[in-house]
């Protein structure tokens, strides 16, 4: 049986402010030049950046990749996952938030197949399922607030989550889903206007770029003139 201390004992507001500072102070000196924001008492471990990103207030970041410009909002949770670049995650967003086994295995609780560490007692020595799949999400894609998105799914290009729904399929490029389970509500663009896109891949132009070009992002029909 394994032993340890409670450390709920020593967490106070002068503990957490502390382990904040320590994190964000090491993270935004990693990436100095990069401009990385880390919002208050939010806890970030094992995860690459790219420039300007931001995530908001008391959030969870863990095993993940954010492209230039994504940001993640307040109260968010993203774990085991690849963010492509200007993504835009709303507040109180769950990303692969873990699983259980629903078939099979005679028992969903952890304790009866894997080797958690957040646990006082493992009744396995190897773990015999994993409880985690990375999710990933393209460029452009908006998530909103409340949103779910179930582990292992993949977010196309330009989609959006509508707020409170619960994602556990993929979604295709440019498409609209919401509800729970998530389903498809419609496409963003034409078909042509979507392969155009994709082929184009704005993402990856240089900042010189999309200054001088950024009204053509306010329409449609004048974007694919470019």
């Amino acid at each position: 049986m394994r032993t340890f201390i409670d450390t709920s004992f020593f967490t106070n507001p002068v503990s957490e402010y502390l382990q904040w500072l320590k994190c964000k102070s090491l993270f935004q000196f990693h990436n100095w030049g990069k401009h990385l924001r880390i919002g208050y008492l939010s806890h970030v471990v094992d995860c690459d950046f790219g420039n300007y990103n931001i995530i908001g207030s008391h959030c969870l970041v863990t095993n993940s990749k954010l492209g230039c410009f994504s940001y993640i909002n307040s109260y968010s949770y993203v774990l085991w996952a690849n963010v492509g670049k200007y993504c835009s995650i709303g507040p109180n967003v769950k990303i692969a938030p873990g699983k259980h086994p629903s078939s099979v295995f005679v028992s969903t609780h952890p304790v009866t197949y894997n080797t958690q560490g957040n646990f006082i007692k493992n009744f396995t020595k190897e773990a015999q399922f994993k409880s985690y799949n990375p999710v990933t999400l393209g460029n452009d894609v908006w998530v909103g607030a409340n949103a779910v998105i179930a582990d292992g799914v993949t977010i196309g290009n330009g989609a959006i989550i509508a707020a409170n729904s619960v994602v556990i399929k993929d979604v295709g490029d440019y498409e609209i889903v919401g509800g729970n389970p998530a389903k498809f509500i419609k496409k963003r663009f034409r078909d042509d206007q979507i392969e155009y896109l994709n082929n184009f891949q704005w993402w990856n132009k240089d900042e010189q770029w999309l200054e001088a070009n950024i009204s053509k992002f306010w329409n449609i029909e004048e974007f694919t003139d470019l």
